[in-house]
């Protein structure tokens, strides 16, 4: 296992840079801003050390050529220059136009909105528990763990997925030896990442009220249980609706156990808690900058958060083990199944491994062919993590095909620096831009999984 090249202070981070071949230079170019603000960087020749960017506690959300875009806040800014970056303010994130829901008196909660639409944490729950209400046949919702909050008794959520599929004996039970193949779509673990939520909250519907209208729903819920679990990261997410109008850019759980955490505030640049996408245990690595926004973990090992642990379980629960932990081993005969994990906003299709872009799975060709058709909806690139952006240790895909053989992959939404991008875009972005080609792509995973190695 490697170990991270930590650079948990300013002085640390600027060898680091060097030594990894960044030359000094004239230094961001921050202009009029405050440290509450949300501000692309670009960052000049950064590639292929956008991991060194990220060691040093800054966060890398897009590559554009040789540039990287550094994501933060005003005093991202004022970093950059004393790492000796050569940098500049690519824009400012605006905020959509919002206005407040109109609710009447007793309206459902899966009407619960924020920022112009988007579903809470509630709303997304209720409509699970509303779509399998209405669709007895087809959907089942269960509880598979519980958030960091709940487990601590500081309020919080269980952790929530639902099984949609034409019900047969046996269907949606949390059991590998599944009559029918499984997919399954995951979104917001990184709680700012709004418009990842709403893919699954369309998906859900789109199946339930399909089964018997649409052929290719039909057909896909006769053969296959689909599982959503729309909010990974429910306390990350709460942190982010509680903003309203200006959601708060939260990317991390609320695991603050450590009292320094409270220093650290909650801007674009600096929070509290623990990125639950660099907590996964295969070729994890240690970042204990506790405000960094890849802090990867509470207490010094793996595998350490609630959200982590009961997804894990998930995964071991509904595809088993197929696959010896050894660099060279293939999933055994018998593995089936598909995942996806959505985030936003670089634009990419990620393939395992995530933690090195210089060594390649040895099923590295079929999750090429399969990144190479879901780019023909999407337009976005497929490779590995580091081959289009940098590579990162812990991340769900890893562990997925690592330790237990699931055909795993990342997509980044993404509008290549339109409207659409950002973390927070608005909301008619998720019909006009993301639902389209996102629908297909579900489809299409959903298809592979009776046999995504052949």
């Amino acid at each position: 296992m490697r170990k991270l090249r930590a650079a948990t202070t300013v002085a640390g981070a600027a060898v680091l840079l060097a030594s990894l071949g960044f030359a000094a230079g004239p230094g961001a170019q921050a202009g009029d801003t405050n440290s509450q603000d949300v501000i692309e960087y670009r960052v000049h020749d950064a590639y292929p050390k956008g991991e060194a960017l990220e060691s040093a506690g800054l966060e890398v959300v897009k590559r554009d050529g040789n540039d990287v875009i550094v994501v933060g806040d005003g005093n991202t800014g004022a970093q950059l220059e004393r790492l000796g970056l050569r940098a500049e303010v690519s824009r400012h994130l605006q905020q959509a136009p919002w206005s407040a829901p109109s609710l009447a008196p007793g309206a459902a909660p899966q009407d619960e909105t924020y920022y112009g639409g988007y579903h809470t944490v509630n709303a997304h729950y209720a409509n699970m528990d509303a779509a399998a209400s209405a669709h007895p046949d087809l959907a089942t919702v269960v509880s598979y763990g519980q958030s960091w909050r709940k487990q601590q008794g500081q309020g919080g959520y269980d952790l929530k997925a639902v099984c949609i599929t034409k019900k047969a004996s046996g269907d949606c039970e949390q059991k590998p030896d599944s009559k029918k193949p499984r997919f399954l779509l995951q979104s917001q673990i990184h709680a700012r990442e709004i418009a990842t939520g709403e893919m699954s909250y369309k998906y859900i519907n789109y199946l339930v009220n399909g089964y018997g209208k649409d052929s290719e729903v039909t057909k896909l819920l006769d053969t296959t249980e689909i599982w959503v679990v729309p909010i990974v990261n429910p306390d990350g997410v709460n942190i982010v609706q509680s903003g309203g109008n200006s959601p708060k850019l939260h990317r991390k759980n609320a695991d603050f156990t450590d009292a320094d955490l409270r220093q650290c505030g909650d801007s674009a640049g600096s929070q509290p808690g623990v990125d639950l996408n660099r907590n996964f245990g295969y070729h994890w690595e240690s970042n204990t900058s506790k405000c960094d926004q890849t802090t990867s973990t509470s207490n010094g090992s793996a595998d350490s958060e609630p959200e982590t642990k009961a997804l894990e379980q998930l995964w071991a629960n509904l595809f088993g083990d197929h696959r010896a932990d050894g660099p060279d081993d293939k999933p055994d005969a018998n593995a089936r199944g598909t995942a996806l994990m959505l985030h936003s906003y670089a634009g990419i299709i990620i393939l395992p491994w995530e933690y090195t872009h210089t060594t390649h799975t040895p099923s590295d060709a079929q999750f090429r062919a399969m990144g190479a058709d879901m780019s023909k909806f999407s337009g976005y690139k497929a490779g590995q993590a580091g081959e289009l952006l940098y590579d990162a240790a812990g991340g769900s895909d890893d562990l997925a095909y690592g330790k237990l053989g699931i055909a795993s992959f990342t997509i980044e939404l993404g509008d290549n620096g339109g409207s659409c991008d950002g973390f927070t875009p608005q909301f008619s972005c998720v019909d006009g831009t993301f639902w389209p080609y996102m629908q297909k792509t579900f489809n299409y995973l959903a298809s592979k999984a009776p046999s995504p190695y052949k």
